[in-house]
């Protein structure tokens, strides 16, 4: 038993001592192996960087391209040969060198960059051949795909003029048709109109006789109807003297309205000044009705509207958003400045409906002491060319009246030996007298506020520099 654990012992001393030697072995042979393909390694290195100092990886390619050189094909034959190739590539003459292929290059560049027909990115510097050749390609195309653009264009343009040129000849023979039928329509008016002006004299000379003959007839009747045109008069002035008296009685337990009430309300307000600024922001919009070119007077805040409607600025509306405006200032007073919450106005104006005006009497717009012979036009066509209405006749409707100087006194015709054309402008001159009085006395009795037309100038901030439009 004991001899047999000790044969044991034994082989297991005898294996180990084995493997000892095979692992021993095994690690001198890997640390030989090891050193070896460092070795290896090492060499590799040093060829490659021997191979590098031969010949560079353009070299290279030239050492593969003359690697298949035999008896038949040198090495500097196979070169010469690619080298004839390349160069009829790049100039059309194989016997160019690279610095022949180059000149020609360049002074094509130049030639092309002279003539500016490359712009921006199509400009050509120090580039290949096939990169020049590749931008030329990309502006040609751009340039063909700009030329089909103009040409599709021209022949729009070609038959929008043909089709102008047959509208401009159809017209042109409407023109003429209509030319010869004006004519001959003239001719006959022309003719029509000696008929009657032969005919008007005749009964001119007629009724010239017959006045001459009946005047002396009537002269009985004219006088009596003087008397009691005279009559009338004074019992018509008693009446208003009366009516005046009962007037100052009553009136002063009325509450009346505050002299030009409305036309003293301010429409808006400026939001935005800035002293310096040609500009500035009114709280007025596309919401209010406004329009471009509507003008306002500018007012201190603290004194609000005046009763002669004098301002300290004037503002012209320019351009408009829902809720406000841009207005470009027009005029300021000497030492006064737009400032924010400054007020605007224009009796014109009104957001809810248009303004009614009655315009009567006599203007002087240019101011040289003479009445204007179209003042109250001027008036009205300011007052529709900013929203308002101008009315016919004067009611409980109308907003203003706006009042010029009284016209011309008709003259008293007793006693008088006047010719028809005299008598005709006397009862023009009655007629023009009365109805000034008359709208006078109607706008007191219904309250309808009047302007003057200083009053009326000031609101609309064209005092002393009106121009007639």
């Amino acid at each position: 038993m004991a001899r047999a654990s000790q044969q044991s012992a034994s082989a297991i001393t005898v294996w180990m001592i084995i493997f000892a030697a095979l692992w021993l072995t095994s690690t001198v042979f890997l640390i030989v192996l090891y050193t070896g393909q460092e070795d290896l390694v090492s060499r590799s290195d040093d060829l490659e960087r021997a191979n590098k100092r031969l010949a560079s990886a353009a070299e290279q390619r030239s050492i593969d391209l003359i690697k298949p050189a035999d008896e038949n094909h040198t090495a500097v034959g196979i070169l010469e040969g690619a080298r004839r190739e390349t160069a009829q590539l790049a100039s059309g003459d194989e016997n160019d060198d690279p610095t022949a292929v180059r000149t020609k290059r360049d002074k094509l560049y130049q030639d092309i960059g002279r003539d500016g027909l490359l712009t921006g990115r199509g400009q050509l510097g120090d580039v290949s051949l096939i990169d020049g050749v590749t931008t030329l390609y990309a502006a040609l195309k751009a340039h063909g795909s700009q030329l089909t653009a103009a040409n599709e264009r021209i022949e729009s343009l070609d038959n929008e003029i043909r089709a102008l040129q047959k509208e401009k000849n159809d017209q042109q023979v409407d023109f003429e048709a209509r030319a010869a039928e004006l004519a001959g329509q003239l001719a006959k008016a022309e003719a029509d109109h000696t008929t009657y002006r032969r005919e008007r004299d005749d009964r001119v000379a007629e009724l010239e006789s017959d006045f001459e003959r009946r005047r002396g007839l009537d002269d009985k009747d004219l006088k009596d109807e003087r008397l009691r045109s005279a009559q009338l008069e004074r019992d018509l002035a008693d009446l208003r003297q009366r009516f005046s008296v009962q007037e100052q009685k009553f009136g002063a337990l009325l509450i009346g309205p505050e002299a030009l009430a409305t036309a003293r309300q301010p429409d808006g307000m400026v939001l935005t000044a800035v002293p310096g600024d040609g500009v500035v922001y009114i709280d007025l919009g596309a919401d209010d009705r406004l329009t471009l070119g509507l003008q306002f007077a500018v007012y201190a805040s603290d004194d609000g509207v005046p009763a002669d409607g004098r301002s300290k600025a004037q503002i012209e509306v320019v351009s408009i958003s829902d809720s406000s405006a841009e207005c470009k200032i027009v005029r300021v007073a000497p030492n006064e400045l737009i400032l924010e919450g400054d007020l605007v106005a224009n009796p014109i104006y009104d957001p809810s409906r248009p303004q009614a005006f009655r315009v009567v009497g006599e203007f002087d717009l240019n101011r040289d002491g003479l009445a204007d012979p179209g003042g109250p036009s001027v008036v009205e066509a300011l007052i529709t060319e900013w929203g308002g209405s101008v009315a016919g006749e004067l009611n409980a409707m109308t907003d203003f009246v706006v009042l010029g100087a009284p016209p011309r006194r008709p003259r008293d015709t007793a006693r008088r030996d006047l010719s028809p054309e005299q008598l005709r402008r006397v009862e023009a001159d009655r007629v023009a007298w009365q109805g000034y009085v008359d709208t006078v006395e109607t706008a007191k009795a219904l309250s309808v506020p009047v302007l003057s037309q200083d009053v009326f100038l000031n609101f609309l901030g064209y005092r002393g520099r009106y121009t007639r439009r």
